[in-house]
């Protein structure tokens, strides 16, 4: 599921990227109609590149935004070993404690109050 989610915001930061670069580009053709020079043209298609490479890095810091949700997403899944139960209590910084899942011979259950 976390992969889903994780697709699902690459494609909504690619499509905002892509209306950046969309944007650039009308400002560029709106420039360079207005512009009296070769050099003014010139300066309004570098300014259009600015812009462009400017939407590529933000999709992707984005994008790695995106996998470091996903990696916390992930880390905070602990797997215990077999036969063994986690007793979660307040005390702080302290692992929880870990009681057997199953009885050990010569003993009773521990039974929760």
């Amino acid at each position: 599921m976390q992969g889903v989610k994780e697709k699902a915001k690459d494609m909504t930061s690619a499509a905002k990227a892509k209306m950046k670069e969309k944007e650039a580009k009308m400002e560029e053709k709106l420039e360079k109609a207005t512009a009296r020079s070769e050099v003014q043209k010139e300066i309004a298609h570098e300014r259009a590149k600015v812009k462009m490479a400017e939407a590529k890095m933000e999709l992707h810091a984005e994008k790695a935004q995106h996998r470091e949700e996903s990696m916390m997403h992930h880390h905070h899944h602990h797997h215990d070993a077999v036969g063994v139960q986690q007793v979660h209590h307040d005390i702080g910084p302290f692992p929880a404690p870990s009681v057997p899942a199953y009885p050990v011979s010569g003993t009773r259950p521990v039974t929760k109050k």
